[in-house]
């Protein structure tokens, strides 16, 4: 898909595992390389984690919908998730920025039943 720049809202890195299935790693594209605290635990928002390419909301819904797990750091990220049903509002904790604003990080692993 061929988009603007200005419309990318966030990183996405897409990791393919034999165990996991698709793992998907997003932030949105404003905390990439920022430092999150949550009390006394400090995240770095690290390229090598976050920074694989940069998409718009339609192209991030397509991979979170497509994901086994997801791994998501940030207002518009886990938003997306919670419209789609992937994320559960009061699934996630708060990390603050240098700022002061609370920053949402929230995580999903789909399971599959074998009877």
């Amino acid at each position: 898909m061929s988009h603007k720049k200005d419309d990318s809202i966030a990183w996405v890195k897409e990791i393919i595992t034999d165990r996991y299935g698709v793992i998907i790693a997003a932030c949105d594209k404003e905390l990439l390389g920022k430092t999150l605290k949550f009390g006394e635990i400090e995240i770095k928002v690290s390229e090598r984690f976050y920074g694989g390419k940069l998409v718009n909301e339609e192209e991030l819904m397509v991979l979170l919908e497509e994901a086994d797990v997801l791994n998501l750091i940030g207002n518009k990220v886990v938003e997306v998730a919670e419209r789609l049903g992937l994320i559960h509002p009061e699934a996630k904790i708060f990390f603050e920025d240098s700022d002061g604003r609370k920053i949402p990080h929230s995580m999903m692993q789909k399971f599959q039943a074998f009877y």
